[in-house]
């Protein structure tokens, strides 16, 4: 072994060499390793997340970040949200589109010109890595109120602050905000 050392240290060629193999092999376990089940691609293609998918997990993950950006607010033990939407958001697949456009002109025998126009359209729904459709949120649920219910022990002006925070990140009208306060 300690010859085997001591010609690696004198040959650097052979060194080189040694490193570069031992770099391949362990690229090529890396990529042998399949990181599929760690990866998050809930935004991508929820249905294959989870075969129960509702898409009223829209808003609950928007109240339960909403509970977690107010419950830092000073003197705030404990926060919960929620808010009324008029609709669930709509799901449409994700299409591979091919347009393709056509046009002849004809003249006729009186001189006339005619021209046609085709446009044909042709679209392809995408599918993930376990043949599920890809589907992607196109248009979110309009927000028609939300209810704020905070356990407050401090002396500022806590509606005012809970109102103007909820006002500011979802953009909606005061009158559709409601702050409940428990001491």
């Amino acid at each position: 072994m300690n010859e085997f050392f001591k010609m690696l240290k004198d040959n650097k060629k052979l060194s080189y060499a040694i490193n570069v193999f031992i770099l391949l092999v362990i690229i090529s376990l890396i990529l042998k390793f399949d990181f599929s089940q760690f990866s998050q691609d809930r935004d991508i293609n929820p249905s294959s997340q989870e075969d129960n998918f509702s898409v009223d997990s829209y808003v609950y993950n928007l109240e339960r970040r909403m509970e977690k950006i107010l419950s830092k607010i000073d003197d705030i033990k404990s926060v919960d949200v929620m808010i009324y939407t008029k609709q669930t958001p709509v799901l449409e697949p994700v299409y591979d589109e091919n347009v393709s456009n056509e046009t002849n002109v004809e003249v006729l025998s009186d001189g006339t010109k005619r021209e046609i126009n085709r446009e044909s359209k042709q679209n392809k729904v995408i599918l993930g890595r376990d043949n599920s459709v890809v589907e992607k949120y196109y248009q979110y649920p309009e927000i028609t109120g939300v209810l704020v219910v905070a356990k407050y022990s401090g002396n500022k002006d806590i509606y005012g602050i809970l109102t103007n925070s909820v006002k500011t990140l979802l953009d909606i009208k005061l009158n559709d905000i409601e702050v409940v306060v428990i001491n």
